[in-house]
This record gives C-alpha cells, structure tokens and sequence, in this order.
C-alpha cells in the first residue's frame, strides 16, 4: 500500500488514495494527516407514499426510487510539494481522472491483523485549499462515488 504517512491514525481509520485506469487501482499511497471526512458508505432512496382516498383501505403504499450513492467529503493537511494521496487527488481533479479510496477500519483489540476494509471507485467533483492550521494548509475535497462501494471484511 505506499508509504505511511508520518502523521499519526484519526479515529482509527487508514485512508489511502490510488489512480484508477480502465477499473484497475494502481498503486495507493496514504491520503496524509485527515483532520475530517464525512460518512464512509452514505446511500439514500427517494420515497413517495400513496395514501388512500376511500375509506375501506387504510395502508398507503410506499414506493421507492432508484439507490443513490452520495459523495464523501474529507479535510486534509496539505503540502502542494508532497507525495501525499491529497497530492494524487488533485492530480486527478486537474487531469479528469478517476481514483480509489480505500479506507481500513482498524480493530483496536487486533492491531496486528488487517481490518475491514472499504474501498470506493471515485470522481473527485471539488478540491480547495484554505487557510493555515497551525502553519498548514487545509484542503477540502469533495468525491463522488461511482458504483457501490467494495467491502472486505476483517481478517479473523
């Protein structure tokens, strides 16, 4: 999976970033020091009811639209000189290319062991760089996801 970055673990989840070329991940570097990001599998379905207008039948019908997957928002310490996967997602807003995000859910009783791992096919849809933090840029990214997301479970 690339180099680790030197920046500590947040909350227990690695995020990684890789290029994507014709559905295959090259190789996945670390995203870099996370200060935030959004939900890791977000999906919603449009639903319409239909209530009844006579007096025999008292259920309405619920009916379901089609699965959408909603993008992920994630805040990065940024560094334009690094090699950082936050480097390799504006590299992909830049070129119009797709990326991989892989996000591994550790198990803290297991630190040895891999854990649950999430990884999503992705369009980056809004990249921003921001004010300093303590001496470090911030860069907000925004990612629209393509398809569901891959979910390996945990090693036992």
């Amino acid at each position: 999976m690339g180099l680790v970055s030197t920046s500590p673990d947040v909350n227990g989840i690695r995020v990684s970033v890789a290029p994507l070329e014709k559905g295959v991940a090259g190789a996945a570097v670390f995203i870099g020091h996370l200060k935030s990001m959004d939900s890791l599998i977000d999906k919603s379905r449009d639903v319409t009811k239909y209530d009844p207008l006579n007096d025999r039948d008292y259920d309405p019908i619920v009916a379901t639209g089609r699965l959408t997957q909603n993008a992920i928002s994630f805040e990065v310490l940024y560094d334009p000189e690094a090699k950082e996967g936050i480097n390799t997602m504006e590299k992909a807003i830049d070129d119009d290319t797709d990326i991989q995000i892989t996000m591994e859910l550790k198990n803290a009783k297991e630190k040895s062991k891999k854990g649950t791992i999430v990884s999503r096919n992705c369009k980056i849809s809004s990249f921003k760089v921001t004010g300093e933090d303590n001496g470090k840029y911030v860069a907000s990214v925004s990612i629209e996801t393509l398809g569901k997301p891959i979910i390996t479970k945990a090693e036992a």
